[in-house]
């Protein structure tokens, strides 16, 4: 599947995800032991850990559809640029979707600069620069959640592409492709114009 055929995919489930309509996905013994074998996903997923926001089902994805990589605020990690060099390289996804969220708890901490301890206050230390960019540039309120989500996720594509010698040979020579996303937890609506 070619990275069109992903996004188009993805598109159309969410689509159905936001109408109420999902497909009915067989979860039963024959599919679960031919998983077993080998997995073959046609898309990753980096995404934040809320609950409010499973990619499988908002776009209405069965098991072994997605590579899907988790982590509090999508941040950028090496074990997430290690997980997407896996999708690449061992699965041949064709599609890298980085989708941030609407009312982020940890962009929604970093913002209001709650002082927090342990491995939290660095997640929220990773999103500290975008929050200071995006107030200088004079966003405020609810906007500038979504600005530091814009640029967390920018910023992730483009470390991906300059920091991981396979992540960038996949997309030159593979034509795998990046693609950030907002997906809003009130509508369930995807933007893929983010």
């Amino acid at each position: 599947m070619n990275a069109q055929r992903a996004i188009d995919r993805l598109r159309e489930g969410n689509l159905r995800f936001v109408a109420g309509s999902p497909e009915p996905h067989r979860a039963d013994s024959a599919l679960r032991e031919r998983l077993a074998d080998a997995q073959t996903p046609f898309a990753c997923i980096v995404t934040c850990s809320d609950s409010r926001v499973p990619p499988e089902i908002l776009f209405d994805q069965s098991l072994g559809d997605l590579f899907v990589v988790r982590v509090v605020g999508t941040i950028l990690t090496p074990e997430v640029i290690g997980s997407v060099e896996f999708a690449v390289e061992q699965l041949e996804v064709s599609l890298v979707v980085v989708m941030a969220h609407s009312r982020c708890g940890a962009i929604a901490a970093a913002v209001a600069e709650i002082p927090l301890h342990g491995a939290l206050a660095a997640v929220i230390d990773c999103l500290k620069p975008f929050v200071a960019s995006a107030k200088l540039a004079g966003f405020t309120g609810v906007e500038l959640e979504a600005e530091v989500s814009r640029r967390n996720t920018m910023n992730l594509i483009y470390v991906m592409q300059h920091e991981s010698p396979a992540i960038a040979d996949a997309v030159k020579n593979k034509g795998i492709e990046l693609h950030r996303v907002y997906y809003d937890i009130a509508t369930g609506c995807v933007d893929w114009d983010f």
